[in-house]
């Protein structure tokens, strides 16, 4: 019972560490200018490590994965200026119920089988007007935690996952996730899948992230109208991740992402304009090795 404690410290610990690793390892300037994107590509990796590297998830103590990765991500979502950013990569499970994954900690309240459900806890990165011309004079969006409840199906060769998360703060809004993967092609040290992720976000969601208010327009470099975002879906992606063995405990992996952004995520002027797009495309490459 004291072992299982202690491991259990040891993870919590991990989720703190992780945390702050990710929050404070950036000068207190840029920290929001990670931005949403930044969130993806690390949760995208995770998601295509669950059904390429499942064994090692089987276990009753603490199983721990950490690396290090580049990815080539949009300055913001929407823009289509695209800068490298440095990834860390870090995973825990303490037995099959506690998960971190990132900045997103989730604990399987019911667990049956290959199905599994209950809360989560995620660090959301915010975005700073000095990551993109387009952006300055407007207001920074902050980096948050967010609370909620999620949904996991996961087998041997796929997941489905679905959540809810509901920003932290006055006005911040909801938003609800869904992820399907399953593998495509294993041979050898080498196999890979392919994950359909889409996002929706409520009206103050939405606004958060693609709206203008009047008193961002009157203060905007780059001359942004006034813009009023409604609910809905706002991105859908297709992601690819591939992996290769170099050891047992060590793995190259791989992600490819391609995705548009729809409704008034796609109608914002942050996307529309001369440095926006509304297709993004996101490219990553990591090494981790298991503890």
């Amino acid at each position: 019972m004291k072992t299982r404690s202690r491991q259990f410290m040891i993870v919590a610990k991990l989720a703190l560490t992780g945390f702050a690793s990710l929050w404070l390892s950036q000068p207190a300037a840029s920290q929001s200018a990670f931005g949403q994107g930044f969130a993806d590509i690390i949760q995208s990796m995770h998601n295509g490590l669950d059904s390429l590297w499942p064994d090692a998830l089987e276990v009753d103590g603490l199983t721990l994965r950490a690396g290090v990765g580049m990815g080539l991500l949009p300055d913001y979502i929407g823009s289509d200026e695209y800068g490298l950013r440095v990834v860390p990569l870090l995973e825990a499970r303490y037995g099959q119920r506690l998960r971190i994954d990132g900045g997103l900690v989730t604990y399987a309240v019911v667990k049956k089988g290959n199905f599994e459900a209950g809360p989560l806890l995620n660090l959301a990165f915010g975005r700073s007007e000095s990551r993109s011309p387009v952006l300055r004079g407007i207001r920074d969006i902050d980096t948050v935690f967010e609370t909620g409840a999620f949904v996991r199906y996961r087998s041997k060769v796929g997941m489905v996952s679905i959540d809810f998360r509901q920003a932290l703060g006055d006005e911040l809004g909801q938003s609800i996730r869904l992820t399907a993967g399953h593998g495509i092609y294993q041979s050898g040290k080498f196999s890979a899948i392919a994950a359909v992720r889409a996002r929706w976000l409520s009206d103050r969601g939405m606004q958060r992230h693609f709206g203008v208010t009047p008193a961002d327009s009157a203060t905007s470099e780059f001359g942004l109208p006034a813009f009023a975002a409604s609910s809905g879906v706002s991105d859908v992606n297709l992601n690819l991740v591939g992996s290769y063995h170099v050891t047992d405990r060590t793995r190259f992996v791989g992600l490819i992402s391609a995705g548009h952004l729809v409704g008034d995520a796609a109608d914002s002027p942050l996307v529309t304009g001369s440095n926006g797009s509304a297709f993004q495309t996101t490219v990553g490459l990591g090494f981790m090795t298991q503890f």
